[in-house]
Parts: C-alpha cells; sequence; structure tokens
C-alpha cells in the first residue's frame, strides 16, 4: 500500500485537519479570555508554543496507535478484522465539520465587530459640526489615569506621577489621538470608580491605567489599554526591568499603545515623536521630579513648591547636558519670573536682567539639542512671544498645533496669543474647540476664564465657569480665576461661596487678600474693600501687577495709568505687554507699546470696564 493510502487509512490526515481547526479555535478563545483579564503576553505565547508541539504528537499517535473493540493498540498488534478505522474516521470528519462551524461563527463575529469599529473611527475623522459628545466618544481617545505607586516608600509618588504625565505628554504628540488632560485624568487618582464610568466622565473611549514598583534595582511597571464599552483589555504588558530601562519602557508603552489604537503614524515616526530626548536614567528620573513638583503648585496653589521643579530642570540638564525638554521647562520658569502678571511670579530675588539671560540661555540650548522640527517650533514659539514678537509668535504657533493639536501647552499660548492680537472671533472659537478637543486642563482653563471675559457674555461665562469647576475645581488657580469670571458675570452669591474656598487654600496671601477686596466692592461694602486696598499697598508696594489691579478696582484709573507708565519708557516692553491679556487694560495711552503692535499688524481692543469694582 501506498504511503498517502496509508495515512490516510490510519486517519493520519483527519486527526491533523481536526488538530489544526481546534486547535485555531482553542488560541482564539484564549486570546479573547486572556486579553480580558488581564494576563502577560507570555502566557498566550506558551498556549500558541504548546499548541504547535502537540501536533506532531498527535500525527505519531494517529500512525503508531488505533482503535479497535479493544481500546487502543499499537498499530502492528492490530488484527486489520478487530480495526474501526472506518468508524473512527466518520466520528473525525464529524469532530472537523462541528470545528469548522465553530471557527466560521468566531470569523463571522470578529468580522463584523471589525467593521464596526472601522465605522466609529471613521466617524470619528469625518468633519462635522465640531461638537464632541461625551456619550460617544471618539474611537481614538484615551485617558491616563495616574500610575498606582507599589513601591514601600511612599517618596516615590513623585515617580510614579511623573511616569503617568510624560506618557500623556508622549501621547499627545500623536495628532490624530485625542487625550484627556492631565488635571482632569489626576482627579481619578485613588478612585474605586469603574472603568466605564471614569470613561465616561472624561469623554473618552479607552482607558490607560497601571501600577508601578520600585525599589533598589528592581523596576515593575505594568499598564493596560482598557477599551470602555465593553472592559476589554485591548493590550496589556508587565515590564520587569532594571531601572535603566524607565526611558525605553515609557517609550514603548507610548507606541504600544497608539499602534493599538491604529493612528496614522507610523512606528518610526510615532517612536522619534514620543521619544524623552534623553539616554540617562538619572536626568529623565530628575525631570520627572521636575514635572511633579509643577503639577503639584497647579493643584495646591504654593507657589514655593515651584523652585523644587527648577531644581529638578536644572539637576537633569547637570546629568545630560543635551536634555533638550529639561532646558525648555527650565527656560519656561523663568519666563514666569519674568512675567508681572503670572501669580507664581516673583519667587526668586534676583535682578530682571539676570532672569532674562538665564532665560535666553536656557532656550537657546533647547533649541540646539533638540532633534525633532516640530518640536523647535515650539522652542521658537516661546523665545517670540518673551521677545514680544507677537506676529512671528502666533504664525509659529498656529503651525505648530496643525501638527501636534493636543500639545495643552500650545493652546494656552494661542489663546494668549489671539487675545494680543485682538483676534476675539477666533479666540471663542479656540475656547470652545480646546474645551471640547481634550477636556479641562488647568492651564487652558484659567486662560479661558480670563480671556472669556472679553466676550462680556455672562451667561456664556457662567457656563463655562460651572463646567470647570466641576471638572477641576480642586485647583487653587482654577478658582482663583474662576472667582473673578463669576463676579464678571454677576453671580454675586457664587464668587462668595468660592471666595470662602480660596481664603482656605494655599494660595499667596497676595491672592487671597485680592479675593476678598473683589468680592468687598461687589457687595458694595466700601469700608472693607477701603480696608483692604490700604493694606495691600502696605504689604505689597512693589508688586506692580497687583497694584495696577487693584487700583483699578477701587476704580483709581488715573494713579493705575502712573503705575505702569514708565514701563513703556523702557527698551524691554515685555512687562508692559503682559498686561494686554487683561480685558479691561487699555493700550492706547502707552504709545511706545501702541507703535509696537501696530508695527505688526496689532490693533488694540476697546478696554472694557470692571462690572464688580467699587464706585467711589
Amino acid at each position: 500500500m501506498s504511503l498517502i493510502a496509508e495515512l490516510k487509512r490510519r486517519n493520519v490526515v483527519r486527526v491533523g485537519v481536526a488538530y489544526i481547526v481546534i486547535g485555531w479555535v482553542l488560541a482564539q478563545i484564549a486570546e479573547f479570555a486572556f486579553e480580558n483579564f488581564g494576563a502577560p503576553d507570555w502566557v498566550l505565547k506558551t498556549v500558541v508554543v504548546i499548541l504547535l508541539l502537540g501536533l506532531p504528537l498527535a500525527l505519531f499517535f494517529a500512525w503508531a496507535f488505533e482503535m479497535t473493540p479493544e481500546g487502543v493498540k499499537r498499530e502492528k498488534d492490530v488484527d486489520r478484522s478487530q480495526s474501526i478505522t472506518h468508524s473512527t474516521a466518520r466520528k473525525l470528519d464529524f469532530l472537523i465539520i462541528a470545528a469548522l462551524v465553530v471557527a466560521l461563527g468566531y470569523f463571522v463575529w470578529e468580522r463584523q465587530s471589525t467593521v464596526e469599529t472601522a465605522a466609529v473611527a471613521e466617524q470619528a475623522d469625518a468633519p462635522d459640526s465640531g461638537e464632541v459628545s461625551s456619550d460617544e466618544p471618539t474611537a481614538r481617545s484615551i485617558a491616563v489615569l495616574p500610575f498606582v505607586n507599589m513601591s514601600s516608600d511612599q517618596e516615590q509618588e513623585w515617580f510614579s506621577d511623573g511616569l503617568t504625565e510624560e506618557l500623556l505628554n508622549a501621547l499627545a504628540r500623536t495628532p490624530d489621538l485625542l487625550v484627556a488632560a492631565r488635571t482632569s485624568s489626576f482627579k481619578f487618582k485613588g478612585s474605586t470608580e469603574d472603568v466605564p464610568t471614569i470613561a465616561k466622565a472624561l469623554g473618552v473611549a479607552h482607558i490607560l491605567e497601571g501600577s508601578v514598583r520600585r525599589g533598589g534595582n528592581q523596576l515593575r511597571v505594568t499598564a493596560q489599554l482598557i477599551r470602555a464599552s465593553d472592559g476589554f483589555h485591548l493590550w496589556s504588558q508587565t515590564y520587569d526591568r532594571n531601572p535603566e530601562d524607565v526611558i525605553a519602557i515609557q517609550e514603548e508603552i507610548a507606541i504600544n499603545i497608539a499602534t493599538a489604537l491604529e493612528t496614522a503614524m507610523d512606528p518610526e515616526a510615532l517612536a522619534k515623536m514620543v521619544s524623552s530626548g534623553t539616554n540617562s536614567v538619572a536626568a529623565y528620573n530628575a525631570y520627572l521630579k521636575g514635572l511633579a513638583y509643577g503639577a503639584s503648585t497647579l493643584s495646591t496653589g504654593d507657589t514655593y513648591t515651584f523652585l523644587g521643579a527648577r531644581d529638578s530642570f536644572e539637576q537633569a540638564i547637570a546629568l545630560d547636558p543635551e536634555f533638550s525638554l529639561a532646558y525648555w521647562k527650565l527656560a519656561d520658569f523663568w519666563r514666569i519670573q519674568l512675567s508681572e502678571t503670572n501669580i507664581v511670579a516673583g519667587i526668586v530675588e534676583m535682578p530682571r536682567e539676570e532672569m532674562q539671560k538665564r532665560f535666553d540661555d536656557a532656550i537657546e540650548k533647547a533649541i540646539a539639542t533638540e532633534r525633532d522640527p516640530v518640536t523647535v517650533i515650539r522652542f521658537r514659539v516661546l523665545r517670540a512671544m518673551q521677545n514680544m514678537q507677537l506676529a512671528q509668535a502666533l504664525r509659529l504657533n498656529t503651525e505648530y498645533l496643525e501638527q501636534r493639536p493636543n500639545d495643552q501647552d500650545a493652546q494656552n499660548r494661542q489663546l494668549e496669543l489671539l487675545v494680543d492680537h485682538s483676534r476675539d472671533d477666533e479666540l471663542l472659537a479656540a475656547i470652545k474647540e480646546f474645551q471640547q478637543r481634550d477636556g479641562y486642563d488647568v492651564v487652558v482653563v484659567q486662560a479661558s476664564m480670563t480671556f472669556l471675559l472679553i466676550s462680556n457674555d455672562q451667561q456664556a461665562i457662567r457656563d463655562f465657569v460651572k463646567t470647570a469647576l466641576e471638572r477641576v475645581g480642586d485647583s487653587a488657580f482654577v478658582m482663583y480665576q474662576a472667582h473673578r469670571a463669576l463676579l464678571w458675570a454677576g453671580d454675586i452669591d457664587g464668587a462668595s461661596q468660592l471666595s470662602r474656598l480660596i481664603q482656605a487654600s494655599d494660595l499667596p496671601e497676595v491672592s487671597r487678600s485680592t479675593v476678598s477686596l473683589r468680592q468687598a466692592c461687589a457687595e458694595n461694602r466700601i469700608a472693607d474693600a477701603t480696608r483692604i486696598f490700604e493694606q495691600l499697598k502696605t504689604d505689597y508696594p512693589d508688586q506692580t501687577s497687583i497694584m495696577w489691579i487693584i487700583h483699578r478696582i477701587m476704580s483709581r484709573d488715573q494713579e493705575a495709568f502712573e503705575i505702569l507708565k514708565e514701563f513703556d519708557k523702557r527698551d524691554d516692553l515685555k512687562p508692559l505687554g503682559d498686561f494686554l491679556s487683561y480685558a479691561y487694560f487699555d493700550a492706547r495711552p502707552f504709545p511706545n507699546l501702541m507703535a509696537l503692535l501696530k508695527a505688526q499688524g496689532i490693533e488694540p481692543r476697546e478696554p472694557l470696564e470692571i462690572p464688580y469694582r467699587c464706585k467711589i
């Protein structure tokens, strides 16, 4: 008998076909189950290897053994009259048919799921009215929840928070991936809410969660990408590495997530985009610590915590002199210190000339060391803004946002630049777009509330403040801006309730006193307002922006003008330009500022009256 005929007689072919079909079905079931239980990738790989190894064993047993009425016997010991190969063949045929039916059913179900997912993605990519519904989040949207610190040392909390923020920043660089704002995500730190509830609150289709355990020479990072609609794990991974591998882990997680969500970025471009910009783990750790300090300042209002961010970024640069992002963050620290209107300014006692030198040095080194040309645009925007090259800054920032629309720092600068250019219609459209695009970032929310006053639309202001307080109302800075916005919109009672929370916060005393002055004037408590005003004048005579603001609140407009008049005589007009963001600032009495603006094609808007100021 020929070999082929013998293989058929002994049912070797049928056994092989049945094994392959059933093995494929089992592999699909295993993949489905392991994804939902969050099993590591190696478990599924092990199952597949076992199934593959089992095939030659199954074929060997089919060849060497045979079924008889007396049970299984070796082929060479079988009396052909006792053989039941024909009966076995029929059973194997039925088994193969049943397995094929199951396989076909699974294939149809998987195909339908793929079609539905593609339809959702196509709908998300299609142009619409600009509305983004939280009930139907776009398919390529994600929130990064704070990674849980599993280390025995709770001082490592900064590491897990910093790693989370850098992951969020890396993902936000992907143009067609919508990423919920950091502050929105961190609101759920330690929350016991389930994934669908959190995703619905943040308006995203996917959640990334994970944990970090760090101790000695061991680092374990787990990450899970979860589809919110059904809780399925699209991707999960556990990294048991040395702490020196943290940079590679962060980049690998970001790339895997973007790939799993089928963004338009090719892997090579994506890898370049998410790169942290350093190969030094010590520098990267210092950078993460700086991010954590900055986030703490935004949350608590404790401005002196920001000094820790400066020290950390300087440490990162000392460890890696080519670390462009650390230079960028350090430059931004000095930009804030140079600002006349930023609450966090003034925490460093240093001549302005020296701070300007440090800013220039940091931003130039950031530009020189950065390898990504798109990120270089981002750095050039900051330099142009500090140099009052407003037209160039707006052009560059618009160009940057076309490629990185989810960058919340760039969104904030876009709002500021549109205000400086008096492009009010574009400003209001941008506020709406950024709010809908990726939730509520603390910095973007503050800018939006400040600049929304220009619309003088009381209902729109109230609606924005209400939602902002629901989403990021635990930020002291947001409360500070929301208090002014509520007074502007005529909600004196709501502002009064917020004032009490602000007084219990870690905001600087000067900011809390300014809130008290606003509230007193709004309630027409002139005696209280006068007392607070005089105390502020005594305690903070050198804080120019505060002196200008409180004089405007007290309707002492001429004195307010005198406070700023000297700024218009300086070569550096940036301190005076900082006041352009105020809806009630009038640029017209300052000839040098006006000349600078008009040279760039900017026509300042008509200033608005402060609706809550004291009528004296």
